[in-house]
């Protein structure tokens, strides 16, 4: 009869159905068995029932939270064996913190990236496993310690020498002929231990105490040995006499280590992991406090870390992480801050989570020297990494706080720090940013409009106008374009320009950029059936709309949900989304055009401009920037540019449309040049649905 192995059990908590199947089918597989529950409550139940070797916590669930449900998990019967995932939206450092204390061994933050959702369950489970067998090997090791012959010795205070069995001379690394004495010994201990182990000999012998103490011996051969020595002190035919045993723990001691490792070191790059961080960085704050010192915290950052792993794989981006990882330390240890400081150097740097990185430097006297040492891991990222026979450029960007000036607990500093790495981001990438309140006031403020974009979401509260496009010749109408406005309650009328970064990092860009495309082509659609014209409109699609592995199955729903004719759907993407990855970009293209839709390239003459995609792409028009066309009739440089566009977009079979119009003489230039279509101002402002409905009416 075969063998049958056995399933580990994954029990997946969370309120919201949808979360809960897609946690499932990624992790389905012949290794695993998927349990589910819908609350904290129902959880206890399957914990119970199914004792699971993972459990996945959502931390919001109605009634019983999953901090609640933790605490109660660990309780129960196997609880302390099963690893506890906190899943959570809350990143926060008390959040964190309140996940730890209520017995969660990590944390995976939503929104969940699938790919590597599965690879880090299946890592956590490996973690744990590795855990369970350490601890029962410790658990083994002691009960055969308990039972084991002990090597033990006899003193009478009034001598000073030492009665002891023949084992004991071969764990001192002593000769059976030496006459062991005290003293002796102690030479054998470490010396660090050594004034210890004194104190407990003091005590037994002048106020009759026994001991049982933990210590380190230094063998001849320059090893270390932990042993534990257990005494007891009795009167006998008028002396007073002391036995001990000696117990060789080595084994003990160096599983717990590994235990405590995998509790506060990061496998990967052996560094400190989040945990060890957060008590090193309170530590740090409380001798600051006492010492009145300055220290400096770092928060660094690789930059497009993830296209490493996407172009090449997780386990290059893996050696990068490793390498970056050696790069920081010895930036650090080679720091005159550093080497001043009452801390080892290499925990200094620790490795937070991904590609994020933390660096301590204590007693800063100078702000200049934090800046030195930021100067000095920037030129080291300058050399490129060698891996696998491929060179690779990585930079880094850093936000760095001082204590006591930007920050009093560990939140704050790190928070603020997080702050200032953005700002580094904004400004470039690869450099170094000190906080400052004034960004703390911007990271506010795009807090707040985050809040209020979910808000307008829900509400309802974004409004599509649109801007007629007009036939040069003629001046008739010959399409709209799509244009987003926020209609907000207390700011009035918002443009993109104020608002649409954040929704970009954000990622509601992709809910918004989805509802305006639905609602452009309803509206041009009921316009095509009242008026009898077919007029093209034409949608911006963001470069994470772009993206988006499932666009074309948008663009195709939409189409059939409208009933729109696809030839009248024009999609404006610009240069620079085209060109991220070609690879993928050129099949999806080609893809849009099977169903019968228009390509324009948005603001092109500002991104790359590279005439080889123009003859890979199938692009219908080229939308000419406003950049060129604001200074057109006074700049000959501008109207030659504009020109070479008109041109080559004749030569290709291509439209051209002009943006930003807003003089007669602008659009007789562009006329007199070749350019098809016009758009702007001099021609027609954007402007909601209905009142555009009065004109294309007359």
């Amino acid at each position: 009869m075969a063998n049958t192995i056995k399933k580990q059990v994954v029990l997946i908590v969370d309120d919201d159905p949808v979360t809960r199947m897609l946690m499932t089918q990624s992790l389905t597989s012949s290794e695993l068995q998927i349990v589910e529950a819908a609350s904290g409550e129902e959880a206890i139940i399957q914990f119970t029932t199914h004792k699971p070797d993972i459990t996945l916590l959502d931390v919001s669930m109605p009634g019983m939270n999953g901090f609640e449900c933790c605490a109660q998990l660990r309780a129960l019967p196997k609880g302390a064996e099963c690893a506890i995932v906190m899943v959570t939206a809350l990143d926060d450092v008390e959040d964190i913190e309140q996940a730890f204390e209520s017995g969660a061994t990590d944390f995976i933050t939503k929104p969940l990236k699938w790919p590597l959702f599965k690879h880090r369950v299946r890592y956590i489970l490996k973690a744990n496993k590795t855990l369970q067998e350490l601890s029962l090997n410790k658990n083994k090791l002691a009960k055969a310690q308990s039972i084991a012959n002990l090597v033990y010795w006899e003193w009478d205070f009034e001598s000073e020498f030492l009665e002891c069995s023949s084992d004991m001379f071969d764990m001192l690394g002593f000769s059976k002929e030496t006459n062991l004495t005290v003293r002796t010994a102690l030479k054998k201990v470490h010396p660090d231990d050594r004034p210890r182990l004194m104190m407990a000999l003091k005590q037994a012998v002048y106020e009759k105490q026994s001991y049982d103490i933990e210590y380190r011996i230094i063998r001849n051969d320059g090893s270390v040995l932990f042993v534990n020595e257990r005494t007891d002190i009795s009167f006998e035919y008028g002396q007073w006499r002391m036995v001990g045993t000696l117990h060789d723990i080595t084994s003990r001691k160096q599983s717990e280590q590994e235990i405590t490792y995998y509790a506060y070191y990061d496998t990967l790059t052996d560094l400190p992991n989040r945990r060890l961080f957060i008590e090193q960085l309170e530590t740090a704050i409380a001798s600051a406090k006492r010492h009145q010192n300055k220290f400096a915290l770092m928060f660094l950052d690789l930059d497009r870390f993830k296209y490493i792993n996407d172009t090449y794989g997780h386990h290059i981006g893996d050696e990068v992480l490793c390498q970056s990882a050696v790069r920081i330390r010895e930036c650090v240890r080679d720091s005159d801050v550093v080497a001043k400081a009452n801390y080892d150097a290499d925990n200094r740097v620790a490795r937070l989570a991904g590609d994020e990185f933390t660096v301590l430097l204590d007693d800063v006297g100078r702000v200049e020297q934090v800046a030195e040492i930021a100067q000095r891991l920037i030129q080291a990222f300058s050399e490129p990494f060698l891996i696998s026979d491929k060179f690779l450029h990585i930079s880094i960007s850093m936000g760095i706080t001082l204590f006591p000036d930007d920050g009093h607990n560990v939140q704050t500093l790190l928070q603020h720090a997080d702050v200032a790495m953005y700002h580094a981001k904004e400004k470039g990438r690869n450099n170094y940013q000190f906080f400052s309140e004034s960004m703390n006031n911007y990271l506010k403020l795009r807090l707040e409009m985050e809040n209020d974009l979910r808000i307008a979401l829900a509400e309802q509260q974004f409004e599509v106008f649109y801007q007629p496009q007009y036939d040069a010749q003629s001046i008739t109408i010959v399409g709209v374009e799509a244009l987003l406005r926020w209609r907000h309650p207390t700011k009035g009328l918002l443009t993109p320009d104020v608002f649409i970064e954040v929704a970009e990092s954000t990622g509601l860009i992709l809910s918004i950029g989805n509802w305006v495309l639905m609602q452009a082509c309803l509206q041009v659609r009921e316009w095509q059936k009242t008026s009898g014209c077919a007029y093209r409109i034409a949608v911006n699609l963001s470069a994470s709309q772009f993206t988006q592995s499932y666009l074309l199955d948008t663009i195709k729903n939409t189409l059939d949900v409208t009933d729109l004719p696809p030839e009248t759907l024009e999609l404006e993407i610009t240069e620079t989304a085209m060109l991220k990855d070609t690879a993928e970009t050129i099949p999806l293209l080609f893809s849009l055009k099977k169903l019968g839709v228009r390509l324009a390239i948005d603001d092109f003459g500002t991104g790359y401009s590279s005439l080889s995609y123009l003859k890979n792409f199938p692009i219908d028009t080229l939308k000419i920037d406003r950049s060129f066309v604001e200074e057109i009739v006074s700049n000959t440089k501008d109207c030659a540019i504009a020109q070479t566009i008109v041109q080559l977009a004749d030569n290709l079979q291509l439209c051209t449309i002009a943006e930003g119009v807003e003089t007669s003489e602008q659009a007789e230039v562009l006329r007199k040049l070749g350019c098809a279509e016009f758009q702007g101002f001099f021609f027609c402002h954007p402007m909601p649905a209905q009142q555009l409905r009065l004109l294309l009416d007359h």
